[in-house]
């Protein structure tokens, strides 16, 4: 399953260190599947799907032979869809399945992540989480479920992006202050299926970004969007599509 942006990302402080942290908005129609099978060579198909491939190797561990892995996907592709992540974390769940062993989404989310080096909570399915996408760990699970909400997902434009290639925000002080608020204003809105303070979260976390990774799009697509009575809009952490939310019909 891919997403549609990020609710909020920011920083949080972690005793002596500042760890990059995201709170994915899913999109359940953006879909990857796998298929696995013993082989006498590894492969992957289409070829240049070589995450996936990783994380075959890697749900695979030691064990003898190799495995061909088939990826089927119409996520997008370097847009901040999560297409890498839901690819990696539909291989490793379909190598359990033929091992016959049931993983949890927080051992998933560790072979993902060494497949990757940066993922998203793909693995954690419709569950709202913060996750620190550089360690593949888990930062908090929020009590409760996403509000009902309708989300229109806008490619802005602009190059492909890695998420490798982006580096970590510098944040300040004040924001990493601002962004622990945050946290804790989405946790009371996704507790409280408050569908208007998830979308003041979304929007305040994308504001921020446009420091760091301004879109010349942005200021346009959010005035339009508000304008029209959205609760707020999600940017992706590292590619060119947004999220504008409706409240749900």
């Amino acid at each position: 399953m891919g997403h549609a942006g990020e609710i909020l990302q920011g920083g949080v402080r972690l005793g002596e260190r500042v760890e990059p942290f995201l709170v994915t908005l899913p999109v359940p129609v953006f879909r990857s599947a796998v298929t696995v099978r013993r082989d006498s060579a590894w492969s992957v198909t289409p070829a240049w799907k070589a995450k996936a491939l990783r994380a075959a190797r890697l749900a695979w561990g030691l064990l003898d032979g190799a495995l061909e892995v088939a990826v089927e996907s119409a996520i997008p592709v370097g847009r901040g869809c999560g297409s890498s992540t839901a690819d990696c974390v539909a291989t490793v769940r379909a190598v359990a399945d033929l091992l016959g062993v049931s993983w949890s989404a927080e051992e998933v989310a560790r072979l993902v992540q060494r497949a990757e080096l940066a993922s998203d909570a793909t693995m954690f399915d419709l569950k709202p989480v913060a996750f620190l996408p550089r360690t593949g760990e888990l930062l908090l699970r929020f009590d409760g479920a996403w509000p009902e909400m309708n989300v229109e997902v806008i490619d802005m434009g602009g190059p492909m992006v890695e998420t490798l290639d982006c580096p970590v925000p510098p944040y300040s002080a004040s924001e990493l202050d601002e962004f622990a608020e945050l946290l804790v204003e989405l946790e009371a809105a996704v507790v409280t299926g408050d569908a208007a303070g998830v979308g003041r979260v979304a929007l305040r976390s994308g504001a921020i970004h446009q420091r760091y990774r301004p879109h010349a799009e942005w200021d346009r697509l959010t005035g339009r969007a508000v304008a029209g009575g959205a609760l707020g809009v999600a940017l992706a952490h590292s590619g060119t599509v947004a999220g504008v939310l409706w409240r749900s019909c």
